[in-house]
């Protein structure tokens, strides 16, 4: 499963790696036609490539929630909840040890 959101976002990273190299190439042959000025290719360059940051963004916390979400709902137990629990037993362990102290 891990194997698979994996692959999935590495195809999204591919993807858009092409896509701006395209939209680069389009920009430039803009610019070669006299339709762009350099400043406005550069321009119109940097708010693409904000917007596919903050699109990327958007697109991790989704996959966040979405992955957590299976988890969920797998029964499987996230690392986080592993370490509060194993903190739970550390102290709730001191406490016995204390209240009925051994040898060992």
């Amino acid at each position: 499963m891990i194997d698979l959101v994996k692959k999935t976002m590495f195809a999204g990273i591919g993807m858009a790696v092409v896509t701006k190299d395209k939209i680069l190439e389009s920009l430039d042959e803009l610019v070669e036609k006299g339709k762009l000025t350099k400043d406005e290719a550069s321009a119109m360059s940097d708010k693409i490539v904000e917007g596919g940051r903050v699109e990327t963004e958007k697109a991790k916390v989704e996959a966040s929630k979405l992955f957590n979400d299976m988890l969920h709902r797998a029964n499987v137990v996230t690392k986080d909840q592993y370490d509060a629990l194993a903190a739970r037993v550390t102290a709730l362990e001191g406490k016995l040890h204390k209240e009925f102290p051994n040898e060992d």
